[in-house]
C-alpha cells in the first residue's frame, strides 16, 4: 500500500512540473528548446541584425522595421522570469543569429523566454 502511495506522489510531482513548465512557455513561440529558421533569406545582408533590438526589449508582436524601403518583420518575444528576462533573450538572439544567419524569420524558446520575427505577420499584429 505504502508503495503504491508513494508511486502514486511521485507520479503527480512530474505531472505538476510538466504543467508547470509548459504553461511558461510563450505559444507564439513554440516549443520549448527548439529554433526553427525560415527556409528564405532577407532580401538584405543587415537586415536580420536590424530586428533583434527589438527582440531583446520583450516585443509584444511589434512591427519591426528595417531600413530598405521601410520593409518590415514581426517581432514577438516574452520571458516567465523577469530578473533573467534580458539575457535570456540575448541567448535567444545568439542562438538564432548562429543557426538562422540571414534568414526572414526565426525562433526559439526555453523555459525561461521566447523570441521569434519573420517578415509574415504571424501575430495578426496591425500595421
Amino acid at each position: 500500500m505504502a508503495t503504491v502511495l508513494i508511486s502514486s506522489l511521485i507520479v503527480t510531482m512530474i505531472n505538476v512540473m510538466i504543467i508547470t513548465a509548459e504553461a511558461a512557455l510563450d505559444p507564439l513561440c513554440g516549443a520549448s528548446n527548439e529554433w526553427f529558421c525560415s527556409p528564405t533569406d532577407f532580401d538584405h545582408s543587415d537586415a536580420q541584425e536590424q530586428v533583434f533590438p527589438s527582440l531583446t526589449l520583450r516585443a509584444e508582436c511589434d512591427p519591426a522595421y528595417y531600413n530598405h524601403g521601410a520593409q518590415t518583420a514581426y517581432a514577438h518575444s516574452s520571458c516567465a522570469h523577469g530578473p533573467t528576462c534580458a539575457d535570456c533573450l540575448y541567448r535567444a538572439t545568439q542562438i538564432m543569429r548562429e543557426y538562422c544567419p540571414g534568414k526572414d524569420g526565426a525562433q526559439y524558446g526555453n523555459e525561461e523566454c521566447c523570441a521569434r520575427y519573420e517578415k509574415n505577420n504571424f501575430c495578426g499584429a496591425s500595421e
